[in-house]
């Protein structure tokens, strides 16, 4: 269970905001959860493996303002009958579009299910509902994006001292640097290693390549505020 320590108490992450109830358990296959966002953060909870990937990928990405998690959607079939599918998840996107996913292992992506997510996408895009309805499989899943998403989920608490001494010496470090250069002017070993992690992560930092992150990895300093 994740939690954020308040003067007074502590504070539990927000309730999911999904329309349906994801397993807590299965004997069958993965179930789990994830607290994302700021502070205490919002639970999300995942029903497979590749599911917790896919929230992981699309919820660190920089353009992603919001993930919310089995969004319903009623659409109907070439008969007119009414159904409610249960959207995966939807991503608000910092520019305003709302993006849904359907996550589904490729060996399980049969032609009728993707006749099912076309009419789907149609309806919702009609409707306003989503800008965008895409199919998400373990072929998206991009393992140096998955490790980065995966640090910057493990570093996302702030850190009331080092944070603020890495945004200190960021305003006297070159242009383009290291990641270990800014560690090694912090002097904190792991804790200026987390914090530059979260420069990055808040858009202070930019990595000059895609790749993982790492000691030796390029930055360059994009803003100071």
């Amino acid at each position: 269970m994740s939690y954020h320590f308040q003067s007074g108490g502590i504070r539990l992450p927000a309730s999911s905001r999904s329309n349906r109830k994801t397993q807590v358990g299965s004997t069958k296959h993965f179930t789990g959860g994830l607290v994302l966002g700021d502070q205490e953060g919002v639970r999300l909870g995942t029903e497979s493996h590749l599911e917790t990937n896919a929230a992981l990928l699309l919820g660190y990405r920089a353009t992603t303002l919001d993930l919310v998690e089995q969004v319903q959607f009623a659409w109907y079939d070439e008969h007119g009958e009414f159904f409610d599918h249960f959207i995966d998840l939807v991503v608000t996107r910092i520019d305003g579009t709302i993006c849904g996913y359907a996550v589904r292992p490729a060996s399980r992506v049969s032609q009728a299910y993707q006749c099912k997510l076309a009419r789907i996408k149609e309806q919702a895009i009609a409707q306003c509902f989503l800008d965008d309805f895409r199919l998400f499989t373990e072929e998206d899943v991009c393992p140096v994006a998955l490790h980065n998403a995966k640090l910057f989920h493990s570093v996302r608490r702030p850190d009331a001292f080092a944070d603020p001494v890495a945004l200190d010496v960021l305003a006297d470090a070159p242009i383009v640097t290291t990641i270990g250069d800014l560690v090694d002017r912090t002097r904190l070993e792991g804790m200026g290693f987390r914090a530059v992690v979260r420069l990055i992560r808040s858009g202070h930092l930019q990595m000059l390549r895609h790749e993982r992150m790492e000691r030796s990895t390029e930055v360059l300093r994009a803003r100071m505020s």
